[in-house]
């Protein structure tokens, strides 16, 4: 049985440049300690609709700026240092 091997691909990686959404989110959750899924699109939800801004959270999770924990109520969002970043003035638009 002959197998073959995967072709290793050398492309740059993706630079994230994360829209005015995604800076709200993290604000979001960076000023609410304990902030949960529905504190944030509740916060946002006059601006966008709220499918948008769950689909953003897990966006920015499967990126690792968000991290998210269990506790006795529910998931818990946390910043990362990776979002924390975003957040300093000089990436802000």
């Amino acid at each position: 049985m002959e197998k073959t091997m995967e072709k290793i691909i050398f492309d740059p990686p993706e630079i994230f440049v994360p829209d005015a959404m995604q800076i709200s989110i993290l604000e979001a959750v960076a000023g609410r300690p304990g902030c949960r899924i529905n504190h944030v699109v509740d916060t946002l939800r006059s601006s966008w609709g709220e499918s948008v801004v769950r689909s953003n959270v897990h966006l920015l999770l499967t990126k690792r700026y968000l991290d998210d924990g269990r506790s006795a109520s529910g998931i818990v969002l946390r910043l990362t240092s990776r979002g924390r970043l975003l957040l300093q003035p000089e990436n802000k638009s």
